[in-house]
């Protein structure tokens, strides 16, 4: 499984292409990419792997639930799935560029088995929180650091 850290700064090109961090190159074969709105208002690229597992959870949701309908719909219209090319780029489409905010510069954020999207303005508002410190966040989790 591929493990994805780190934060590296990317500019994008006129058309919207961004060159993927080598680090994270490595690991993704460029095909099977997808490409979707994310939380906090990135953008989400899951691999392969991940998007295997996460297609299969999204056919287990009900129709049925109105709920579930509106997850569903939101979440496929945004998704598209791309590809790394030869100078190890993907393009971002525009309304995901807007979306995200993201214009002339791309933060790519490691996330384990995803990968963040963000403009480096939204990155700065998402990790600073007034409600709570890394450390009283931390004491909340169950986990060993």
């Amino acid at each position: 499984m591929a493990d994805f850290t780190g934060k590296h700064v990317h500019s994008l090109d006129d058309k919207g292409r961004v060159s993927v961090p080598a680090q994270f190159r490595r690991q993704l074969t460029g095909e099977d990419l997808f490409l979707n709105m994310g939380l906090d208002g990135c953008l989400e690229l899951y691999p392969a792997e991940r998007w295997t597992v996460l297609r299969e959870q999204l056919g287990r949701l009900s129709r049925s639930q109105s709920r579930q309908r509106f997850f569903l719909r939101r979440f496929a219209s945004n998704l598209r799935p791309v590809s790394i090319d030869a100078q190890g780029r993907i393009s971002i489409p525009a309304d995901l560029q807007a979306m995200a905010g993201i214009s002339d510069t791309a933060v790519f954020l490691g996330q384990l088995d995803t990968i963040e999207i963000w403009s480096p303005e939204r990155l700065a508002a998402a990790m600073k929180r007034e409600d709570a410190s890394y450390e009283e966040v931390v004491e909340g989790l169950d986990i060993d650091l």
